[in-house]
């Protein structure tokens, strides 16, 4: 199993959170998301503080806590008392690589689009394109703001095929310990995981 593949909680989630993580230092909310990827639909839960946040995905028994600010991740299986650790793979902006040199998180802009309805809330929309490679590359895709919130409250692609929205936004301190390296857990790496998967996919046969 590679990696993206139990991250998925965050695939998309993470360069949102991580693009807007310095800028919105102060701000604690939780909050409902539903990702949306062609006919796959998944929900769950987020919740912040600063540079840390942590997903729980409906009908899946992980959890994945980021703490960007250790530039760590942990994949958390409560059911099963283990979890995994990995360095952190998203981006912050202006983070300096081993070179020296900052990482090349794209020249973004934001072309204004007006208001919008969405859920009985008025958004302020953007078309978002992300240039990379001096220009050579870019991507596209639209994003809404809600007033007083520094965070998009939708992502979209494009085509409307992939999409990322927050629901139920309550801004409110957060509990520290939702943010915490599990204690009383065992912590495996990748291989260990997938002999476990394994071996867990044959007791559900039984």
């Amino acid at each position: 199993m590679k990696l993206k593949k139990i991250t998925i909680i965050t695939a998309s989630a993470a360069i949102l959170i991580l693009a807007f993580a310095l800028q919105a230092l102060a701000m604690d909310f939780s909050a409902e998301f539903v990702e949306k990827d062609g006919d796959s639909v998944r929900k769950g839960k987020i919740y912040m503080t600063g540079q840390k946040s942590r997903f729980e995905m409906e009908g899946m028994d992980e959890i994945e806590v980021t703490r960007a600010d250790k530039k760590v991740m942990w994949i958390i299986f409560p059911k099963k008392r283990v979890y995994v650790e990995e360095e952190f793979w998203g981006v912050i902006p202006g983070d300096i690589g081993e070179t020296g040199a900052p990482k090349d998180t794209g020249d973004l802009s934001r072309k204004d689009l007006g208001y919008e309805m969405v859920d009985s809330y008025r958004l302020k929309k953007f078309l978002v394109t992300v240039k990379y490679n001096k220009g050579e590359t870019q991507d596209q895709y639209y994003e809404w703001y809600r007033t007083g919130f520094p965070i998009p409250v939708k992502m979209e692609s494009m085509n409307g095929a992939v999409s990322y929205e927050y629901k139920k936004i309550k801004m409110a301190p957060q509990d520290p310990s939702l943010f915490n390296e599990p204690k009383g857990y065992k912590k495996i790496t990748i291989d260990e995981l997938e002999k476990l998967e394994a071996e867990w996919a044959k007791d559900k046969k039984k």
